[in-house]
């Protein structure tokens, strides 16, 4: 886990956000490998291990509905809409199978993937999270936010327009899919896009 991405993390528990502080026990360049995140507010702890954070019992892996939309990293990254480097962009459930490849296709912008699918492990610019209850990140603090067919009901659907800061891209691989708090920019081919209403 990527030790600057602690500054937008949060506390899953049910209380006020507030910070979150990292104590490494084994760091790679910028990367913690093994150590833990602590909550000061409610003094929670949640452990990394091989560079993934996990807040929460790992929860077995979703199975993906029937028909789940097919599309490369080229064209996610373009749903995104990212321009720039810079700040951060989560991958949740299968959309976070693009973490390595959408890291190439968009230089500078950290990539976060939530609950990914087996086989996808912590890399320079993509931390892994594991969190069964939402997404741990503070609100309004995300540039775009991508949710794998698995996660495209409405609690997933609010974590991320609360997460996204206001006018930025959502993706969910559900075209019928009604988040709140979103404008909708287009439906089609098993996806909707979509910006946090401002």
């Amino acid at each position: 886990m990527f030790i600057e991405l602690t500054e937008i993390l949060r506390c899953p528990r049910d209380h006020a956000e507030s910070y979150l502080v990292a104590v490494p026990m084994a760091m790679d360049g910028r990367r913690i490998v093994r150590g833990a995140v602590g909550c000061p507010a409610c003094r929670a702890e949640f452990p990394v291990v091989d560079g993934v954070a996990y807040f929460g019992a790992p929860e077995p892996e979703p199975r993906e509905p029937a028909g789940a939309p097919d599309y490369d990293a080229a064209a996610l990254a373009a749903f995104l809409g990212l321009e720039g480097p810079g700040g951060y962009a989560a991958l949740v459930g299968r959309a976070a199978r693009f973490g390595a490849a959408i890291g190439s296709l968009v230089p500078g912008v950290h990539f976060v993937a939530v609950n990914p699918p087996a086989g996808i492990a912590p890399e320079a610019m993509l931390s892994v999270l594991r969190c069964p209850a939402g997404l741990p990140f503070k609100s309004a603090q995300l540039r775009a936010v991508a949710l794998g067919a698995a996660h495209a009901g409405p609690a997933w659907l609010g974590e991320a327009a609360r997460v996204l800061l206001p006018g930025l891209r959502l993706v969910v691989e559900d075209e019928h899919a009604e988040p709140g708090g979103v404008t909708v920019l287009a439906r089609g081919g098993g996806l909707l896009v979509g910006a946090r209403d401002r």
